[in-house]
């Protein structure tokens, strides 16, 4: 079996599927102009997914992840729980028109952008496939054993680890790599090897420790990612063991996460939290059971209960709040642009540049239960709800376009076709959580650190990082 790397979706079966949930959406009672607006966003993501060239480019990447995770995901999983789809909303008839806009406005960029990128990327071709093997076990050991070089350095390595940690995607990058290689190498035999295996555990074992959702995922994506691009043909125990983990990951390790961080603290020693970690996995049913009892039924959001991990694949409920306290006239104003943009400076430069938490920012203005002290709890909104409380249409149809347009310019001219390079996958790995949640202000993040982030990535996987693989390889014999 092959995993599909989608390169387009056929527009008749996404009309099919949108109809579809159209009737179903009817009979549960939805409200016709939100069950209509449902249908539009569809087909237009779709058509927009289309055009860019589906997950083979950035732009259509980052309309895939937005579209998703974002809006479908949660309208479908309504319509499954048999709920009207907008029900638990405070104004659902602004927030679906703000996302029938977004997608359209969308649309448009993708349209723009494909007539001003080009087509091979600067970075695509980098990396030659004889120095693959090298390149990711250099990765994976400087991604681990940097932070603690630095560490040695003492103060004047505080700085440089702070830089570096800014920097470090070299860990998935060595995965992601050494996937490529195995699959190349083996002529599609075989898929994984010793060092991706321990690099792998590695990673897991801290997003274990950590709590980290992303960090427990990571790992399956940055294998499950080169398997689709490079058409790896899975075997029936393999697809088996995919579904097993799946069911692991929802049904055991996301409440153990979420229940897991109420005990986390910063001052908590590696000790205190392998003992923490270790009672709640001793009995992961139990840990489970914990969490739904401590939800709060408040807490269930765009659906009527608590829905565990299906409440973070939708952000039609938070979204609708922000847009909701907006149109209260609580419009925030364009300045986070500029910040954003000023962020980039260096703290070499800037010193004592402030860091801003902009979701949590937004989020004062109107949850009346989040105390005022409260200014480190990270909380996320999509790019349109962001974009609308900017500046409401303008920012919808004005302001976010054209930061969409930057990021698809910029990163199409780097990466080019994604299936080409490591670090053209490891852009999916990154837009997966960051086009849904990080909206606007993590796409400006992208264009100046982002940046940084991948030519120092490619960079450090061709030239330095087989100068590290020696320490476990060996010198090159060639």
């Amino acid at each position: 079996m092959r995993i599909p790397f989608p390169e387009r979706i056929p527009l008749d079966r996404a009309a099919l599927f949108a109809l579809t949930l159209f009737a179903i959406q009817r009979f549960e009672g939805t409200d016709l102009y939100f069950s209509a607006g449902c249908v539009a966003f569809i087909l237009i993501a779709v058509l927009a997914f289309n055009t860019a060239g589906g997950l083979t480019r950035s732009s259509g990447a980052y309309v895939f992840f937005y579209s998703t995770l974002v809006v479908i995901i949660g309208i479908c999983y309504k319509a499954y729980l048999g709920e009207p789809a907008d029900s638990n909303l405070l104004d659902p008839r602004t927030t679906i028109e703000a996302y029938v806009g977004s997608i359209s406005a969308m649309l448009a960029a993708v349209v723009v952008n494909r007539r001003l990128t080009r087509r091979t990327g600067l970075l695509q071709n980098m990396l030659k496939e004889s120095e693959m093997y090298r390149a990711s076990i250099g990765c994976m050991v400087f991604g681990i054993a940097g932070p603690l070089l630095f560490s040695l350095l003492g103060e004047s390595g505080v700085r440089l680890q702070t830089a570096f940690a800014q920097l470090n995607r070299l860990l998935p990058l060595g995965i992601v790599i050494g996937v490529m290689y195995e699959i190349r190498r083996s002529e599609g035999k075989r898929s994984i090897n010793l060092s991706i295996v321990l690099g792998a555990i590695y990673f897991f074992a801290v997003g274990l420790l950590g709590f980290s959702k992303e960090g427990m995922l990571t790992p399956f994506v940055c294998w499950l990612l080169p398997v689709c691009a490079l058409r790896y043909r899975l075997s029936i125990v393999q697809v088996a063991a995919c579904l097993l983990a799946v069911f692991v990951v929802f049904h055991y390790l996301v409440p153990y996460a979420q229940y897991g961080r109420s005990f986390r603290d910063r001052d908590m020693t590696l000790s205190q939290n392998i003992a923490i970690s270790s009672r709640l996995l001793e009995n992961p049913s139990d840990t489970r059971n914990k969490f739904i009892e401590t939800t709060p039924d408040d807490a269930a959001g765009y659906y009527n209960k608590p829905q565990g991990f299906w409440d973070r694949l939708q952000f039609i409920s938070t979204d609708d709040g922000l847009i909701n306290a907006t149109d209260q006239g609580k419009v925030f104003g364009l300045w986070p642009i500029k910040a954003s943009f000023l962020s980039a400076i260096p703290h070499i430069i800037w010193p004592n540049k402030p860091v801003y938490g902009f979701g949590n920012m937004y989020t004062h203005e109107f949850a009346l239960n989040m105390p005022d002290e409260d200014t480190s709890t990270g909380i996320s909104y999509s790019a349109t709800a962001e974009a609308y409380h900017w500046a409401k249409w303008v920012g919808v149809l004005v302001v976010a376009p054209l930061l969409w347009l930057l990021f698809f310019f910029v990163f199409e001219s780097l990466l080019g076709d994604l299936r080409a390079s490591p670090w053209g996958l490891l852009i999916l790995v990154v837009l997966a959580h960051l086009a849904p949640e990080g909206m606007l202000t993590g796409l400006i993040y992208l264009v100046t650190f982002g940046v940084e982030e991948f030519v120092f990535c490619a960079l450090f996987a061709t030239y330095v990082a087989p100068l590290f693989a020696v320490a476990v390889l060996g010198p090159d014999r060639r």
